[in-house]
């Protein structure tokens, strides 16, 4: 299958830009519409993708990796205790984000197999984001800024958590298997 324009897959829409054109600077200062973390993520792939593309063409595939790692988990990291911050740091808390926020507005199909005050498992059996970027063909690519964020992400929410996953959609597998648990 040729690889598609990712700019002509994914025109904006005006329920996905985050401001008015019509409204004046200042008042765009003060008002944001909120936009689902899918879209975000969708916005931000317009933006990484080519410049990943620019830096595995100068810099290499390895160097580009790692370059792309490092600056993915800085920024889970920060997702991460932010998220803390507005949800709490609990094992229900994080159930919470990843119905509300990960699986917002349709974004994923969570189900959940096991829940505790130490424990939280489940699968997600529809992921867009992977969807996203396999329609790209860029399902390498959407591993790195999507699914490998998500143990450093664990780590900025709750360092008393940690993650178990052996799978991904976005590698190919039939669901992603979410096991968190307290440390021992």
């Amino acid at each position: 299958m040729p690889q598609k324009n990712w700019f002509d897959l994914l025109p904006l829409t005006p329920q996905e830009t985050t401001a008015d054109a019509s409204l004046t600077s200042a008042h765009m200062a003060d008002t944001e519409v909120a936009i689902t973390h899918l879209q975000r993520r969708k916005i931000e792939g317009r933006v990484l993708i080519p410049f990943i593309e620019t830096l595995r063409e100068k810099l290499g595939e390895n160097t580009m990796r790692e370059v792309l790692d490092a600056t993915i988990r800085k920024l889970a990291a920060k997702d991460g205790a932010a998220w803390a911050e507005a949800y709490g740091r609990s094992t229900a808390s994080l159930r919470k984000v990843a119905q509300e926020v990960w699986a917002g507005g349709g974004a994923q199909e969570v189900q959940v197999v096991s829940e505790s005050d130490d424990h939280l498992e489940f699968n997600v059996i529809r992921c867009q984001y992977a969807e996203f970027y396999k329609e790209l063909g860029l399902a390498d690519i959407g591993y790195h800024v999507h699914c490998n964020r998500d143990h450093t992400l664990v780590a900025g929410f709750n360092g008393e958590l940690e993650l178990s996953r052996t799978q991904t959609i976005m590698e190919g597998a039939a669901c992603c298997d979410f096991r968190f648990r307290k440390k021992a």
